[in-house]
């Protein structure tokens, strides 16, 4: 891959103590782009079996792996688990759709066949498998873009869990974290690689700091407006006009986002019972 998208990304972020630096994998994962629209071609068998490769091969605690991979390459379930997912067709368009799970179903599996009393059942476990299906799914990501394909992690998989279980026929124990669709991408479709928040607002030397937070969220807001990221996109508050004048950049959006569950998980009916779902399917958080 080119180090040009690299280097954007350094120009994005202000970075210039890596000029002299050439790694393929950096170059990578600092190009990453969120790919939401897919041509019908088909993924090579090889370069699935080196994504889930890849994913399995992520770092897992206590070596526990703790996940699972569901692959869905067939259209009827791709169609259901878009539905189930926010309805975004991005998911009906990419040839393969990886479901990652949390999956402690396995894990009880085996303390009885040896033998014994499973009492892994806490907050712990549960986080435990979700950073296990989380780097599982980074690690596929990072691996279809290595070979030339588009991604996006779609958490929208949990919007309807209840439906997924069914579909996916997961058993007690084994969640839906997070999928990923993966494809050739659309011509036309990428927008360019999207700014971060500044170094100093999200990276602290020794300890947690505020120091440059407000300098930081100005200059990012500016970045933002400047772009036109959230053209088109702007949240609504219900009761509440539009300010005049409103520089509408991360800071606003952000915040709208956060004043009520259906800004975050598409609806307010969804995902407001996550927890009593995901306890009635095997999962504990004492």
């Amino acid at each position: 891959m080119s180090n040009n998208i690299f280097r954007k990304r350094q120009e994005l972020e202000g970075i210039t103590s890596l000029d002299d630096l050439k790694s393929e994998t950096i170059d990578v994962l600092t190009s990453h782009e969120s790919i939401r629209a897919f041509n019908s071609k088909t993924i090579p068998g090889d370069y699935l079996e080196a994504i889930i490769t890849s994913a399995r091969s992520a770092p897992t605690s206590s070596n526990l792996q703790a996940y699972s991979i569901i692959v869905v390459s067939s259209q009827e379930k791709k169609d259901s688990l878009a539905t189930y997912s926010g309805d975004q067709n991005f998911i009906r368009e990419a040839p393969v759709f990886l479901v990652f799970c949390a999956d402690i179903h396995r894990l009880k599996y085996v303390t009885n066949r040896q033998g014994y009393q499973f009492e892994g059942d806490s907050l712990e476990m549960f986080l435990l498998a979700s950073m296990d299906a989380t780097l599982t799914m980074q690690n596929a990501l990072v691996a279809s873009e290595a070979l030339g394909l588009g991604a996006v992690p779609v958490g929208s998989i949990r919007n309807e869990p209840i439906k997924v279980i069914e579909e996916l026929n997961l058993p007690k124990g084994v969640y839906a974290l997070v999928g990923l669709a993966i494809g050739y991408e659309k011509e036309g479709v990428r927008r360019g690689i999207k700014p971060r928040l500044p170094q100093k607002v999200t990276v602290h030397q020794e300890g947690y700091s505020t120091e440059h937070l407000e300098e930081g969220l100005k200059g990012y807001d500016r970045q933002m407006v400047a772009r036109r990221t959230y053209e088109g996109r702007r949240v609504s508050i219900a009761g509440e006009p539009e300010r005049d004048g409103l520089e509408y950049g991360w800071c606003e959006h952000t915040a709208r986002r956060c004043t009520r569950p259906e800004t975050i998980a598409a609806s307010a009916s969804l995902r407001e019972n996550l927890r009593a779902i995901l306890e009635s399917h095997g999962f504990s958080f004492k």
